[in-house]
């Protein structure tokens, strides 16, 4: 055989049995290792996120069934008969405490989960979740909740986070100073307007928009408008940061808790703090004479209210003191006063210090209902209430009535509510805050005037400020598309532009605007039905058995392998522009004093995907089936061409 007959042999030989191999190889259809029900209700992206997480789950074999429900019945889905294996929910909150007893503990009305005491772990998430509003440390509660956090994300596994959405807030580039996380009341100490901005008229005025507002007095408010207004004109009780985090720049500048007594706590007010002048604008108006005159001397005294025990205030005759405190606790721990009376049904006794009219005390129990008294620590969100006048809205009522912690109290009896203090306070309401109510046009304007009479320290940061913004406007404009058109003509200073994200994106590249965004308290996430085979049921308690493993159960592997299969990040992008959050926790991430950053994250990662599959044993690779062509047939096609070669020669 000459050497060109070899070549082509070779040749022939090769791409015969090449494509013989490649003709005859095929994998095995595999079938589902699993088929898991997803639900959710209509609207939005949830049924999206379904279709996205069936797309990744296939890769690992499971199958999952996408069903859209309508909310009632999704919300019976998901508390009543658990008909689901996955379902997407969202949950509004991530107030101050991090408490979410309720929703993670075995008895908790908004346990979907099935998480109970007798599985792994749940006991010790149980007691974790008890000591957790037990202990009075910020600090040392701060890092429970760190350890819980890890907990529950690493050994039950009960949901995958998936989102925070953001809210976005566009203001004119001339304003400096506004930081939306702290919030307008908080930033208004620092804000100013380096120069008019178009449609502007003065740097001294500010121009906001809202609905209309129904009622002034706190302890009665239902609406966002109301309150706005309020929090204008008045101050909390004990300041807060954006993360949820007690700081002593407002009010209360200071609290230590007794030695003896780790229930008992003493709260220290600032000094040198007024009330502004208990103002009556009923009847005022655009063409009525100012407040105050230059100077800061009230122009007409006839205005000011009397309380029912003859008092008044002219911004400098009545001093905040210890006294309010505990009238503002009580008035809202009191059931015919307030409506959230149970709020504060911790209080078990509260009181002005003997020595100190800027200090005073009080003694928690958790449990009034209990022969002894217990720790509370969620109280610590329970301190911000707006602070409000003793000497106005207290009486002369000597009937005693109680707290829903069953503290006894004179003066805020049945009836007070009719008294005409209180019913003019609903419109003409008063604080020691920034701004004094000047007068309104129902449907129309609210306008506000700076006080001179305001302490002037900024919450943010502690130090001394003063309000270069000296007219406080807010417009009525209930429709969001004719506010967002006021806003670009320059009729307003500032304009939520959640709604808009078209218009939202052009500000952002123009250069007359600044867009601010901040967390909602909001979060998503997939939640695990664990009383359903496969991802949770019997295997809830077969432990691994692989080294290094073994403190985790079949089911969780499971459930940690799903969580590792479903890309958030690639969802993030494609269906809300990379703008949303990607949270990793129980807590909600806008809780950022509690939230634990360095908690497990299950970021996308095929590869550890399967690996967890396969520590559960439950994972199936196709199979690569391989139908080989008998030899003789090769050789007999290789006889063939050397015959004919011979032949031709």
């Amino acid at each position: 055989m000459n050497k060109k007959l070899f070549i082509a042999l070779f040749v022939v030989s090769t791409m015969l049995v090449s494509s013989v191999y490649s003709a005859s190889t095929s994998k095995a259809a595999v079938e589902p290792i699993a088929t898991l029900t997803y639900k959710t209700n209509g609207g939005g992206f949830r049924p999206d996120y379904g279709l996205y997480i069936a797309q990744y789950l296939s890769e690992l074999g499971i199958k999952v069934n996408v069903k859209v429900e309508e909310w009632i019945v999704f919300v019976g889905t998901l508390l009543v008969t658990y008909d689901f294996d996955l379902a997407f929910v969202g949950l509004v909150g991530g107030g101050a405490d991090p408490d979410l007893t309720g929703v993670y503990n075995e008895n908790g009305s908004l346990n979907m989960f099935g998480i109970n005491t007798k599985m792994p772990y749940g006991a010790e998430n149980e007691e974790m979740m008890k000591e957790g509003v037990l202990i009075m440390d910020l600090e040392e509660r701060q890092q429970h909740y760190y350890e819980w956090q890890q907990l529950i994300m690493d050994k039950i596994l009960p949901m995958l986070p998936f989102f925070s959405p953001r809210s976005y807030v566009a203001n004119w580039a001339t304003l400096d100073g506004y930081d939306n996380r702290w919030g307008i009341i908080d930033s208004l100490p620092y804000m100013e307007f380096t120069e008019l901005h178009e449609g502007q008229t003065s740097t001294e005025e500010f121009y906001d928009s809202d609905a209309k507002w129904k009622e002034l007095n706190p302890l009665l408010q239902d609406d966002a408008s109301s309150s706005y207004i309020s929090s204008l004109v008045m101050e909390p009780l004990m300041q807060m940061t954006p993360d949820f985090e007690p700081v002593k720049t407002g009010i209360v500048i200071d609290w230590e808790q007794d030695e003896t007594n780790e229930l008992l706590y003493k709260f220290t007010l600032r000094d040198d703090v007024y009330w502004n002048p208990s103002f009556n604008i009923t009847g005022r108006d655009s063409s009525s004479d100012p407040l105050v005159d230059e100077d800061g001397n009230i122009v007409d005294p006839s205005i000011l209210m009397v309380g029912d025990k003859g008092e008044f205030s002219d911004g400098t005759n009545q001093q905040v003191t210890a006294k309010d405190a505990v009238f503002t606790l009580l008035a809202w721990a009191n059931p015919i006063t307030s409506e959230d009376a149970d709020v504060y049904k911790w209080i078990h006794d509260i009181w002005v210090d003997p020595e100190d009219e800027l200090s005073f005390w009080i003694e928690i129990d958790g449990d009034p209902d209990t022969p002894e008294p217990e720790n509370y620590a969620p109280f610590w969100s329970a301190m911000t209430p707006r602070l409000l006048p003793e000497f106005f809205l207290n009486t002369t009522n000597t009937t005693v009535t109680y707290s829903s912690g069953g503290v006894p109290m004179v003066g805020l009896g049945e009836g007070i509510l009719d008294t005409p203090q209180w019913k003019t306070y609903s419109t003409s309401a008063f604080g020691c805050g920034k701004y004094m109510l000047d007068y309104y046009v129902e449907n129309s304007i609210t306008v506000l005037q700076a006080s001179p009479f305001w302490f002037g320290v900024g919450a943010i940061d502690g130090t001394e400020q003063d309000l270069d913004i000296k007219t406080f406007n807010i417009r009525v404009i209930p429709d969001q598309t004719s506010a967002l058109a006021e806003f670009k003509a320059g009729k307003l200073d500032i304009m939520g532009m959640t709604a808009f994200p078209e218009e939202r994106k052009e500000m952002e590249t123009d250069p007359r605007f600044e867009v601010q965004s901040a967390l909602r308290s909001y979060v998503n996430f997939m939640g695990f039905n664990l009383r359903r085979p496969f991802i949770g049921g019997d295997d809830n308690y077969v432990f691994l058995t692989e080294p290094g493993y073994e403190e985790y159960t079949k089911a969780l592997a499971v459930r940690k392998a799903i969580a590792y299969a479903i890309d958030r990040e690639e969802i993030n992008n494609v269906l809300h522009d990379g703008e949303y959050l990607i949270s990793h926790s129980v807590i909600y991430p806008v809780q950022a004093f509690w939230y634990y950053n360095d908690i497990i994250k299950y970021n996308h990662d095929l590869d550890t995907a399967i690996a967890w599959l396969k520590r559960a044993g439950v994972y199936k690779e196709a199979e690569v089936t391989t139908t080989p062509l008998p030899i003789i047939g090769v050789v007999a096609a290789i006889m063939s061409f050397v015959l004919l070669r011979r032949k031709r020669n």
